[in-house]
């Protein structure tokens, strides 16, 4: 039992890190490392190093993976991350605000805490605890 707990735990914390990868955008920034590997190796065919390191990250030069990434990056700036109430319960929510009556408040106060008379006092076991128990 203990080592199911251990797994399904394990696997909740995995699917938290993956959830917190895909909303920081860690997703694209995978596509746009895979794509900038590729224009290198691309462009170093046709000339140096250097000449295909400056038109890889010069913006001038992008591939159709780097435009898509810069695409979908604009998008997701423009829509905020937050989740859409449906309007049928919006209408819903403000059409029975009138027809139900508001719970009514009053002041509470707790009773009188539940004295518990001990039956023995609490002193010292009647035995002295064997060492082998305390490792």
């Amino acid at each position: 039992m203990n080592v199911i707990r251990h797994e399904l735990r394990r696997c909740a914390c995995i699917m938290m890190v993956m959830a917190l990868f895909l909303l920081t955008g860690g997703h694209l920034a995978l596509l746009q490392g895979f794509a900038w590997a590729k224009m290198l190796h691309d462009f170093s065919r046709h000339g140096s190093l250097t000449q295909a390191v400056s038109k890889t990250f010069d913006g001038h030069h992008q591939c159709p993976l780097c435009k898509k990434i810069a695409k979908t990056r604009t998008a997701e700036e423009k829509t905020p991350p937050v989740l859409k109430a449906d309007k049928k319960a919006g209408l819903f929510v403000s059409e029975s605000e009138d027809g139900i009556p508001h719970p009514i408040s009053r002041p509470f106060a707790y009773g009188p805490p539940p004295f518990v008379k001990m039956t023995e006092p609490l002193f010292a076991p009647p035995f002295p605890v064997p060492i082998g128990w305390l490792s």
